[in-house]
């Protein structure tokens, strides 16, 4: 069973990582949203770092000696001295991020273009009277009014309805405001930041608490991102041309399928299969698996029992389809377990190696996402040890010699199977045939028993496998099959 876990309390993985930050004596703090400190330290927020740059090797070999993976966004929103850690909390299995930011890096969330070079004094005002060390709420309100003016005020950011602040800060602006000082937040502006002039952060204040219309706020933008010009990596106008193409590119690909959103871990994607007899939990474990990831890392869900029709296949298999519910080619649905005494048909022999070249094509475009760094889960898999569930038909059928194009259909059929190689990670989902036929009543009996026993008697050694007992708890099952994709990773 999961771990229960009270609301707002520090997980396992953020206490050892705290205590090793501590013990190494690594400078740093969690330096913004911190009216959330207690959802980030119970890993249901991010938790967002910044560390002295100085301690950055000590970081980096805590957080992955703990566990950590680094996973990288694409190219156009990586940014400097900023990375991202994904690690996964054993006793809830809550995947715990951290954003670690070694610059103070603030912007419109399409550029982040500025860097404040602040980061010194910013974390000597760290106090340790929280769960993780904050910086002085003076400083973090400083902070925040130019990230929001900056993210919410332009023009094209009010066009693409990002005019607002969000609910939570809208309470981190509550929090801050009740919590600092205004003119200890003067001072440290006027000794640090002084190319905010008064006038301009008086403004920046009115437009966040907004006591400006549009037209105004977008005004007061423009002069802030004017007097941040010598802090960016862009010039005024490139940045507003990055930003407004962004957003549409982004809008784009969140539309499109065919490249998934997310991180990737620098250790690369990989192809995890889920297998099992019928009632094993394959297709909850699959959703839940990619459910886990999606969030964070960039995952594409596939079904090699079921793969999507290429054009052929339409082309092929669909006048059989249409002719089989008119009680023809019945020969198509006998299955693999089913006595073939004579030859059933060349659309038997069509149909499945239509099948065939589906699972291929599927598989190639799985191990290309792979290898792009992408996590592909798929339901199911041909496997050489399951000869009654994704697996070549036509080699067993008689009288195949008997025709030229059987022949070439079945040779067909088989270079494709062979063709698929194992992924790189087997979850065998190993359910007791009772147990299975328990759970899929609804099902013919000796249908599930049969596919059931065949997983279940089946030697997995030789194939990178993990077997786990489906015969267990649910949330136990899937507990392991989380744990066993993460230690790929």
């Amino acid at each position: 069973m999961i771990d229960a876990q009270e609301p707002g309390e520090m997980i396992e993985l953020v206490s050892r990582l705290r205590d090793a930050l501590d013990t190494a004596g690594v400078v740093y703090c969690h330096w913004k949203s911190n009216e959330a400190l207690r959802q980030a330290a119970s890993g249901d927020q991010d938790l967002d770092l910044l560390i002295a740059r100085e301690d950055a090797t000590r970081f980096a070999s805590i957080v992955q000696g703990l566990g950590f993976v680094l996973a990288r966004p694409s190219r156009d929103r990586q940014l400097p001295g900023i990375l991202d850690y994904y690690g996964v909390d054993q006793g809830t299995m809550k995947i715990v991020h951290v954003h670690a930011h070694y610059q103070l890096v603030v912007g419109d969330d399409m550029t982040k273009n500025f860097r404040l070079p602040v980061e010194q004094p910013y974390l000597r005002s760290r106090t340790n009277e929280t769960q993780l060390p904050i910086p002085s709420a003076d400083w973090e309100y400083l902070v925040f009014v130019i990230r929001m003016v900056v993210k919410h005020s332009p023009l094209d950011a009010q066009i693409a309805r990002k005019g607002k602040l969000s609910l939570s800060e809208r309470r981190e602006l509550v929090d801050l405001t009740a919590r600092s000082e205004p003119e200890q937040v003067d001072d440290l502006r006027r000794s640090h930041l002084p190319i905010v002039g008064d006038d301009l952060f008086q403004q920046c204040l009115d437009a966040i608490h907004g006591r400006l219309n549009r037209i105004q706020r977008a005004l007061v933008a423009r002069r802030l991102l004017r007097a941040l010009d010598g802090l960016g990596r862009h010039r005024p106008g490139v940045d507003a041309s990055l930003r407004v193409w962004r957003r549409l590119l982004r809008r784009y690909r969140a539309r499109s399928e065919r490249q998934p959103i997310g991180k990737r871990p620098d250790v690369g994607g990989a192809v995890v299969a889920i297998v099992g007899g019928d009632g094993s939990g394959k297709s909850t474990a699959v959703s839940t698996l990619v459910d886990h990831f999606a969030k964070d890392m960039a995952v594409r869900r596939i079904h090699m029992g079921k793969p999507p029709w290429s054009r052929w296949s339409r082309l092929v298999r669909r006048p059989i389809q249409k002719a089989r519910r008119r009680g023809l080619f019945e020969a198509t649905r006998l299955t693999p377990w089913d006595s073939i005494e004579s030859f059933p048909g060349l659309s038997f022999c069509v149909w499945h190696a239509s099948i065939a070249r589906d699972r291929f094509l599927q598989y190639r475009r799985a191990r290309r996402d792979a290898g792009r760094g992408v996590l592909v889960v798929s339901d199911r898999w041909p496997l050489s040890n399951i000869g009654l569930m994704d697996s070549a038909r036509l080699g067993r059928i008689p009288g195949l010699t008997d025709g030229r194009v059987a022949n070439w259909l079945a040779a067909r059929e088989r270079r494709y199977y062979d063709s698929i190689l194992p992924p790189d990670l087997v979850i065998v989902l190993r359910a007791s045939p009772g147990v299975a036929i328990e759970r899929r009543h609804e099902d013919s009996a000796e249908f599930v028993r049969i596919r059931a026993s065949e997983v279940f008697d089946s030697d997995w050694s030789g194939l990178p496998a993990v077997v786990i007992d489906a015969d267990l708890p649910e949330v136990e099952v899937q507990r392991r099959v989380r744990q066993a994709v993460w230690s790929i990773l």
